[in-house]
């Protein structure tokens, strides 16, 4: 098993590598990805909506129950005692980042599809990798944890909901339909994921190691047979506007957030935790909601697909420069208090 925990920590460190040369190889060879993203396991149908157990939607899934089984409900219980902060940061986080969404789509002109993709990414939740960015920023990991958890449970609801008053003007967007995909591929698993690890506690350990394995070629796979179908709207122009744009919407985000952090907390490592945790996307999840759209538009998914290594390294370029601000902020403290000192004396 401690094979595995390097591997894990391999992958986990050079995710962002891994995610540019399956992209690669997608776009390079298409026909070996494009059967996966065509797979379909069966529908399950509740009233006039259905929902397809396709490849991608599965292995989401997958992602979402070992999410699950990272969090420990002592982490959240301990945050939401103050749930007001919590509760504001987690509205604001949905809203300010499809609204950064929204303005960016506007001030690039975006047509339509890549319009409705680009906002689709706004209401997702944070990205897995949010914690870990916050520890290494000096942030306070368990408000991120709560964060996280938080914004996830609300996105069956959140995101249909703020896709359709913000996206509605590019593309109709079916609010039901898209609910009970979410419901399916991200509050059920995660739901498991938290249950399992509260009932399986520390026996949980090997199996946590294999899932993560399993969760992370998911994770590859599903971009890279997301990404195949694709290839030709990809590698046109369309993608470094793109590209430009989300730069563009994270930066916006940013001042957003640094902004409402100023207002709601004087306490850095909490605004840390705030900033990193709202700017940090699940792009991943955009990648499988935007599969569902496939039949109307191809490059609805594009955005989410550029997103999922371009939102991460720019976090990790925000995370750096926070981490710095904590450090100087540190030792300008040291210094002060040893001025102090040496001036009593």
């Amino acid at each position: 098993m401690k094979k595995l925990d390097k591997i894990n920590l391999f992958v986990n460190k050079y995710l962002t590598l891994f995610v540019l040369l399956i992209v690669a190889v997608a776009l390079a060879a298409p026909g070996l990805l494009t059967p996966l993203g065509e797979l379909n396991f069966g529908t399950l149908v509740l009233g006039t909506r259905s929902f397809r157990f396709t490849f991608i939607s599965l292995t989401l899934m997958i992602v979402m129950y070992s999410s699950g089984t990272s969090v420990s409900i002592d982490q959240f219980v301990k945050v939401i005692k103050r749930p007001l902060r919590l509760i504001i940061s987690v509205v604001c986080k949905f809203f300010l980042m499809t609204l950064a969404a929204f303005l960016t789509a506007k001030i690039f002109r975006l047509g339509n599809d890549l319009a409705f993709g680009l906002i689709l990414l706004g209401p997702m939740p944070p990205g897995t990798a949010a914690a870990v960015l916050v520890s290494l920023a000096g942030g306070e990991v368990s408000f991120s944890v709560a964060m996280c958890v938080l914004c996830t449970l609300a996105a069956p609801l959140a995101c249909p909901l703020l896709t359709m008053l913000f996206g509605g003007t590019w593309i109709d967007v079916d609010f039901l339909n898209m609910l009970l995909n979410i419901m399916l591929v991200v509050l059920i698993p995660m739901i498991l994921g938290i249950l399992t690890k509260q009932i399986f506690q520390e026996k949980l350990a090997n199996f946590k190691r294999v899932l993560t394995s399993v969760s992370l070629v998911a994770l590859l796979l599903m971009i890279g047979s997301g990404t195949a179908p694709n290839t030709e709207v990809i590698l046109s122009v369309h993608s470094i506007i793109v590209m430009l744009a989300m730069i563009v919407q994270f930066i916006l985000a940013v001042i957003l957030f640094t902004v409402l952090a100023k207002f709601l907390t004087p306490d850095m490592p909490l605004a840390h935790a705030l900033i990193i945790t709202s700017c940090e996307q699940n792009n991943a999840l955009a990648v499988g909601i935007a599969a569902t759209f496939a039949g109307v538009s191809g490059a609805i998914s594009i955005p989410s697909i550029i997103g999922v290594s371009l939102n991460f390294i720019l976090a990790t370029i925000l995370t750096n420069l926070l981490g710095m601000r904590a450090r100087a902020r540190g030792d300008g403290s040291r210094r002060h208090r040893r001025d102090k000192g040496d001036g009593s004396r």
